[in-house]
Parts: structure tokens; sequence; C-alpha cells
């Protein structure tokens, strides 16, 4: 089965290969972004990932390391390689201590690529992550950025929190959402920055919402950008163009060891971090943390 998907504006294929996979329960989240039929062919999709059931594979010799992190026991595994041909090899888990479940194949222009999947229950896992991958890859020229952050809409608005995996952005989004009328959660992981043509900044829902199932296709203009920080008092504060950007950066997926990757991504970095108001946020996890950051950031 196909999933021609649209997100943020952006077209891509994923082909799921085994028949008997249970399509539309391992891969819901997927099924709000459904390419429209009227779409569909107007544009080459930025990116084709077909999915395989195989037990068992093998990387090649010829690939080398390029980012093999040691992750905890309670974090997601991530390993890539490239060879002398540009050709890339990744190789995933659920948790760290955990041996590969899945591994991608990438062409060297990471649009065409090929998911061995070593048994169906890891299939939406495995599926999740090269498509978010191969989507970082391809979009990082586009001016298009994913984030790891959590984002709330307030009268049409969106207002991303970005912060240390553990630290409180959902949280901090769950407190909006407990105490500031109107608000709604737009994502809850891995939202979607673009800049358009006109210098407008939009942040969109994805398939990718963590653990949260928050799987909306749907886009706000970007009202503000908020790192939370644990204290023990509500404090917000401004920040100037240089911190923003440090802090935009430490929050987005993509590849900085490939040039072109990285150029792209630091360009669309630094027009967010000049357009979008930036903020810090010393708080508890409270409901007073939320009426501080809304009157801070919505209200100025």
């Amino acid at each position: 089965m196909k999933l021609d998907l649209t997100v943020a504006g952006h077209r891509f294929v994923i082909d799921i290969l085994p028949a008997d996979w249970e399509v539309s329960d391992m891969f819901g989240n997927y099924l709000p972004f459904k390419t429209e039929e009227k779409e569909v062919g107007k544009s080459s999709p930025v990116f084709v990932l077909k999915v395989e059931d195989c037990p068992q594979w093998q990387r090649d010799s010829c690939f080398s390391p390029l980012y093999v992190v040691e992750s905890g026991p309670e974090e997601p595994r991530l390993d890539i390689y490239s060879n002398a041909d540009g050709e890339w090899w990744a190789e995933m888990a659920p948790v760290g201590n955990m041996p590969p479940v899945a591994a991608l194949s990438m062409n060297p222009d990471c649009c065409e690529g090929r998911l061995f999947v070593g048994s169906p229950r890891f299939g939406r896992f495995a599926a999740d992550n090269a498509a978010m991958l191969m989507f970082a890859f391809c979009t990082s020229c586009k001016r298009t950025i994913e984030m790891h952050a959590s984002v709330i809409v307030k009268d049409e608005k969106a207002y991303m929190f970005i912060a240390k995996s553990g630290t409180g952005k959902s949280t901090h989004s769950r407190m909006w959402l407990e105490n500031i009328p109107g608000s709604r959660l737009l994502n809850d992981d891995n939202p979607i920055v673009r800049i358009f043509d006109d210098g407008s900044v939009k942040v969109f829902g994805s398939p990718w919402s963590g653990k949260t199932p928050c799987y909306r296709n749907e886009s706000a203009d970007m009202g503000g950008i908020v790192r939370i920080r644990r204290s023990m008092e509500n404090r917000l504060t401004g920040l100037a163009p240089v911190e923003a950007y440090a802090d935009v950066n430490s929050s987005t997926s993509g590849l900085r060891h490939v040039e072109k990757m990285a150029d792209g991504l630091y360009e669309t970095i630094s027009q967010v971090a000049l357009t979008v108001p930036c903020y810090v946020l010393d708080c508890r996890p409270d409901a007073q943390a939320a009426e501080v950051c809304y009157n801070g950031v919505c209200k100025n």
C-alpha cells in the first residue's frame, strides 16, 4: 500500500510492501496527512521510502560511522553511516541497549530509501524514524526545519516550547491546556517550521508527536519560541537574536556533518531567530507558569 503524504507543504511517499501488515492500525498517524487527490501529480515527492519485511540484513563493510552516539538505556538508538559513494545507512532501535530492529538504506540525495524491518511489531517505530530522518534531510535546503518541541496554538498563533528531554515541554503545554482558555495542542514532539517567500514563519503539525497521539494536519503563524528551564520561581525573559539562534539550533533535527545540509539549516535557523520573538521561561510546573508565559508572550 502506498501512502502519498504532504507535511508542511512537502509531499512524500511511503510504500509499504508487506501485504499482511495492518496499515490502518500501524500507520494511522499518517492518515490525516494524505495528499489531496487534486494535488497528486502537481509536484514530485521530496522522497520515496519503501518499507520491507526483512528479518535479516547486513551492513556493507564500506560504510563508515558518521553519527554514532552512545544512547542511554531508555533513549532511542540511531546510528548513521556513509560510504565513499555518498550513500547512507542507518540502524535504529527503540532503546539504546537493544540491538538494531531496522535498517535504512538511502541514495546520496536521500530522496530514495529502503527500510528493512526485522519484525512487524517494530514497523511503526521504524517507519516513523526513517520518515523523520528522510524528511529532515530532504527539506534542510527548503527553508524547513524539523523541531524537537511542543506547540500550543492560541488565538491562531503558535507558541513553541523547547527544552532538553525531560525538562517539561509537554508538562508546560498541559498547563496551558488546563489554564489558558482557547488553547489547543498542535504537536507534542516533532512540529515542522517553514519560512515562506513573503517572510512569514509557520508551524505545522506532523505525523510524529512522540508519546502523545496528536496528529493534526494544521498550521499557524509562529507567535513565539520559549525555552523551558526549571526553577523555583516563574519568570519570563526575552532573548537577543544570538541567544535565540543557539536555542533554536539546539532543538533542530538535521545532520551538520554534511555541508549542504548544514548551510540550509543554519540559514533557516538564522531567519527564524531574527523574525520570531524568543524567550526563556524559568518556571515551576504549575498553573502560574502558564499564566506568566501567556501574559508575557501572547499579550506583548
